[in-house]
């Protein structure tokens, strides 16, 4: 059987290609519009380093009944905020929502933590809280986000719903991976393949899915329109309100 180790270098591989081709359109858009592009190009590169410290065993450490990887939190504590955000972001909404959807992402990246390493009640409130922050992020993004949205121009609203369904479908399904990697359903091998395809769809994928309509953003780039509109009550206290946090 193939190592897992191998499986993650290959991945890694991936990512650093990826990164340079992402780099190299970036370098093609327009110079008000590579400011939006070259995060992703970041987030693409960290991810290559990050896998490829986990394939090569550097960072593990043990917690609870566990062990994480350190070059995996990384690249996912990194990762998965910073796409909600941009949706969030696209939409129009304030820098408090942004903030408020980015703290409930993080908090359902913890979740999987405590629910991969710790037994009992701990496990089970990491699994509760990331179908509860799911839940939360879907009423936000179809909710109040969606409405600021719809105040934005055609284009850029257009823009917003394709970014959201992206970002909800495939963090949707890494739910679902999650889950069942948690009961145990999965071998090693299967696991790794599988986490590793579904993060290079969500990180990689949602980047190509950007560069090619970030010129969406060019006609409030240059009109200062980015700052975000007030939808009301920040993110954050919508959490609270249904039990995110």
């Amino acid at each position: 059987m193939i190592e897992l180790s191998t499986v993650r270098f290959a991945s890694a591989g991936i990512y650093a290609v990826s990164a340079v081709v992402l780099f190299a359109l970036a370098r093609r858009k327009p110079a008000k519009l590579r400011r939006y592009c070259y995060p992703f190009v970041a987030v693409v590169a960290l991810a290559g380093a990050g896998i490829g410290t986990w394939g090569a065993g550097i960072g593990t450490f043990s917690v609870g009944s566990g062990t994480l990887e350190a070059g995996q939190l990384l690249t996912d504590y990194v990762a998965y905020p910073f796409l909600f955000g941009f949706t969030a972001f696209v939409a129009g909404v304030s820098r408090r929502y942004v903030g408020g959807i980015v703290a409930i992402t993080v908090a359902m990246r913890l979740g999987y933590d405590f629910a991969e390493v710790f037994e009992g009640t701990l496990s089970l409130a990491g699994t509760l809280g990331i179908v509860a922050g799911y839940v939360t992020l879907v009423g936000l993004f179809f909710g109040p986000v969606a409405s600021a949205a719809a105040r934005r121009p055609p284009e850029r609203e257009l823009f917003y719903k394709k970014t959201r369904n992206l970002a909800l479908f495939a963090f949707g399904v890494l739910i679902a991976w999650a889950m069942l990697q948690i009961a145990g359903l999965f071998d090693a091998f299967t696991a790794a393949v599988t986490l590793e395809y579904l993060d290079l769809l969500l990180r990689v994928g949602f980047a190509g899915f950007v560069f090619a309509n970030v010129e969406t953003l060019a006609a409030e780039a240059e009109s200062g329109g980015d700052a975000g509109t007030d939808t009301g009550q920040p993110a954050s206290h919508t959490a609270a309100g249904t039990g995110a946090d």
